[in-house]
């Protein structure tokens, strides 16, 4: 859109909204993706329109969807498999939101929004429903409910039962086949600042199962986490999340988890950060503890698929901002399992290597190159065989 025709919509809805002040913007993101892996290659393709709108008094609302267009390519030796496959044409409903603002006092917001739990290994992404977020002199309070049945399943990625994991698999015909498991959440949360600089947060939430099959499962999570920042620019964090579960049975189980984080700018004249992280995940132990089912399924590795259950990571991230526009970064990670598995010869799956660069010479253009390995060999478990797997990742963003 020129910005005559601009201009023009900006008067219309002036004199619509006689008195007012407002403002609105809008563009279109297209997003290129290429990934590359041992047996597989995609590319993907999407359009990205967004709007924004301001009252100026409280009000605001924004809107984006995505139309993605994906070519996959497969070489596994399967003849039914291999070889190109027909690109898909999806389109998905993004952020879509109204909030309104009192001050700094309240805010409530509805539509499809974004959360993420007090520790963000548990919950992530976006949700359909109402968050409600209110300051006192003593703490911040944050509640809402969601529901995750009218999301695309590719990316809510909620795989919570052997039920939820063949559904993501199926290919998607119809409405029922495009949605991810059907789930309705609960949470509440309390931030409480400590000294200025330090944060403690405390938050429970449930999710019921409405799926209506044989196979369900509700579960509850307690969390606590704290942010700690030191005189010497030190960031520390960690926290840890009890879950309980009961199934169709009503059998109850439990688990937990746990992380910590250190992150810290360097010294010097370069424009660098180091990043240290642990995290645990409890694996199946007995009739009363069980493996940790955190509600979305989020790949703990950039190259490893493994994902937060019945897990141990630690990982360190190097990053560095070498030019304005140029932005490097390198982590290296080790895995292991929390649990013994019948068959393996051990716990320890292997390590990590990746390093990426993101280049951005305009504000309406971005590019970003990645890529690593993931080595078993390093370990001593069979669960991912034996050769190196590797992956590179290439993107071109584009702002109109």
């Amino acid at each position: 859109m020129n910005e005559m025709k601009k201009t023009a919509l900006v008067f219309i809805l002036s004199t619509l909204c006689a008195g007012a002040v407002f403002s609105i913007d809008f563009r279109l993101l297209l997003d290129n993706n290429i990934e590359a892996e041992n047996s597989y290659f995609s590319y993907t393709s999407a359009f990205i329109p967004w709007f924004s709108w301001s009252d100026g008094q409280g009000m605001s609302a924004y809107l984006s969807g995505i139309l993605s267009l994906k070519y996959n390519k497969y070489e596994d030796d399967i003849s039914d498999n291999d070889g190109w496959r027909e690109p898909v044409l999806l389109p998905e409903l993004g952020r879509f939101s109204f909030t309104y603002r009192s001050s700094q006092r309240y805010s409530i917001e509805a539509g499809r929004v974004e959360y993420a739990d007090a520790l963000g290994q548990t919950a992530c992404g976006l949700f359909d429903g109402i968050r409600f977020q209110a300051a006192t002199p003593a703490c911040r309070v944050t509640a809402g409910a969601f529901y995750t049945g009218l999301l695309y399943k590719e990316t809510a990625k909620i795989l919570m039962t052997a039920n939820d994991a063949v559904e993501y698999v199926q290919a998607v015909e119809d409405f029922s086949g495009y949605c991810a498991s059907k789930r309705l959440l609960a949470f509440g949360r309390v931030d409480i600042p400590l000294m200025e600089y330090h944060n403690l947060s405390f938050e429970t939430f449930a999710q019921f199962d409405l799926n209506g099959n044989e196979e369900k499962l509700h579960s509850q999570y307690a969390q606590a986490a704290v942010e700690i920042f030191t005189p010497q620019n030190i960031r520390i964090s960690g926290g840890f999340v009890f879950e309980t579960m009961e199934n169709e049975d009503g059998d109850f189980t439990a688990s937990f988890a746990a992380l910590a984080s250190v992150d810290t700018d360097l010294p010097g004249s370069l424009n660098d950060n180091l990043n240290l992280t642990a995290k645990y995940s409890g694996g199946p132990m007995n009739e009363t503890f069980a493996a940790f089912v955190p509600l979305t399924t989020v790949t703990q590795g950039m190259v490893f698929s493994g994902t937060f259950s019945g897990l141990w990571m630690a990982k360190i991230n190097y990053a560095v901002r070498l030019l304005p526009s140029l932005f490097a970064e390198a982590n290296a990670g080790y895995f292991g399992r929390t649990y013994s598995e019948t068959g393996s010869d051990g716990s320890l799956y292997g390590g990590e290597f990746w390093a990426s660069l993101s280049w951005q010479p305009l504000e309406d253009i971005r590019a970003t190159l990645g890529g690593g390995v993931f080595v078993p060999a390093m370990g001593n478990s069979n669960s991912y065989g034996t050769d190196t797997l590797w992956k590179i990742n290439v993107g071109l963003l584009l702002a109109f």
